[in-house]
């Protein structure tokens, strides 16, 4: 028996196919017919955002911990503030997005103490979240 994602995902597919090739094609009205075209292209992208999301969700999770293992090296050989420091461990600990946030408002409060430390930090950061941005737009190529 295939998995639930799996399923739903050729479900979507099957679909998506009916659309495009008997429906879309069988309606008379352009409007109609665009919206029959349309359906087909989000019920495909949202098919292939579904089979694509365990991998993504596993991506995701890698990269914060790496992340937060970056940030947590440069806080401790940096002369980052107890603040910074704190708020990454945290991140080290448990990452997640919202403490990914919680990083980038420590850091900018905490930029003149940071110096260079402060661009290095956000631009490893910026590249975790280019790095998931890049994931999410995966399906919709």
């Amino acid at each position: 028996m295939a998995d639930p994602v799996t399923a739903t995902t050729e479900l979507l597919e099957r679909m998506a196919a009916t659309l495009r090739q008997e429906i879309g094609p069988a309606v008379t009205g352009a409007y109609p017919r665009t919206q029959a075209f349309m359906a087909a292209v989000v019920l495909e992208k949202l098919g292939r955002q579904l089979a694509l999301a365990p991998a993504h969700e596993q991506a995701d999770a890698a990269e914060l911990t790496r992340l937060f293992a970056d940030l947590d090296s440069m806080a401790r050989t940096g002369s980052a503030p107890a603040a910074v420091r704190s708020v990454v461990r945290d991140g080290v600990t448990g990452p997640s997005a919202e403490k990914v946030c919680r990083v980038i408002e420590a850091l900018y409060r905490h930029r003149a103490e940071l110096g260079p430390t402060f661009d290095t930090a956000l631009a490893r950061v910026r590249t975790a979240m280019r790095a998931r941005v890049d994931r999410q737009m995966e399906y919709a190529r």
